[in-house]
């Protein structure tokens, strides 16, 4: 198993991942990731960008996610407590496969690792409030939940959470 940065060769593989993550999130009651987000935008400008990180495990993608120091507008009013260089996570799934076995904490952790090697004093990220699990998953990784805010017209609030590095 490792993470790396994802290559233009691997588009069709995070495009697969992010739909094996929506069908799972839907079957369990979180609308999240329904519609076209996140998609071919997405997928196109985190490679581009270098953001995105896949977890591969025998040669096989099993995980995604985006990794910068692009702070969502929406988090602007939210009483962070860290100051200084933040960076966020963004768009992470694990293969419904791989689920509730380490996986998504082991892609977190590299996540922090990223951005304390880019001179980040903490890392944001946020989740959907049905998304229970992505929640307990943060906060026993030390993430501190900062707030609701809303996001993308969805009818139920987004949670962001904040980890000092």
């Amino acid at each position: 198993m490792h993470i790396r940065r994802a290559l233009p060769s691997d588009y069709d593989r995070i495009l697969s991942l992010w739909e094996d993550a929506r069908q799972t999130m839907l079957a369990a009651g979180n609308p999240q990731w329904q519609g076209a987000y996140p998609g071919v935008e997405e997928a196109r400008e985190d490679i581009a960008a270098g953001d995105a990180y896949l977890l591969e495990i025998d040669g096989e993608a099993m995980g995604i996610m985006a990794v910068n120091d692009t702070v969502p507008a929406e988090y602007a009013p939210l009483p962070w407590q860290t100051t200084g260089l933040a960076y966020t996570i963004h768009r992470l799934g694990v293969h419904s496969s791989l689920l509730r076995q380490g996986y998504a904490a082991t892609m977190l952790l590299r996540a922090e690792a990223i951005a304390r090697e880019q001179g980040a004093t903490c890392i944001h990220i946020d989740t959907y409030s049905p998304n229970v699990g992505a929640q307990q998953l943060f906060e026993q990784l030390g993430y501190r939940r900062v707030g609701p805010f809303e996001m993308k017209q969805k009818p139920l609030p987004y949670i962001a959470f904040e980890k000092a590095l």
